[in-house]
C-alpha cells in the first residue's frame, strides 16, 4: 500500500514459496524507491516494489535475494525453465 497525497494506491502480495522473509521489507521498499527515483508511476512503483519483496522472500539471507530489474518479472513466467 502506499499514501500519496491523500490517495491510496494497493496491490496484492504474491504468493511464493518462502524460504527466509529476513530482508523483505528492504527488498520491499528499495524496489518502491528505485521505481520513484525513475519517476515511474505509484502503481509501477508498487508492482516493483511486491516483486522484488517476494523475490527476496525465495532465497536465504537478507541481501542475496535482490533481484536485477531482468529478474522481476521471472515471477509470472509460465516457462518451467529459465534462460
Amino acid at each position: 500500500m502506499a499514501l500519496i497525497d491523500g490517495n491510496e494506491y494497493l496491490l496484492d502480495a504474491l504468493k511464493v514459496p518462502v524460504l527466509d522473509t529476513v530482508g523483505a521489507g528492504d527488498a520491499f521498499v528499495a524496489g518502491y524507491i528505485a521505481e520513484m527515483l525513475e519517476g515511474l508511476a505509484p502503481h509501477q512503483r508498487l508492482q516493483t516494489a511486491v516483486r522484488t519483496g517476494a523475490l527476496s522472500c525465495m532465497v536465504a539471507g537478507d541481501w542475496e535475494g535482490m533481484p536485477q530489474r531482468e529478474e522481476r518479472e521471472m515471477l509470472e513466467s509460465t516457462e518451467p525453465v529459465a534462460r
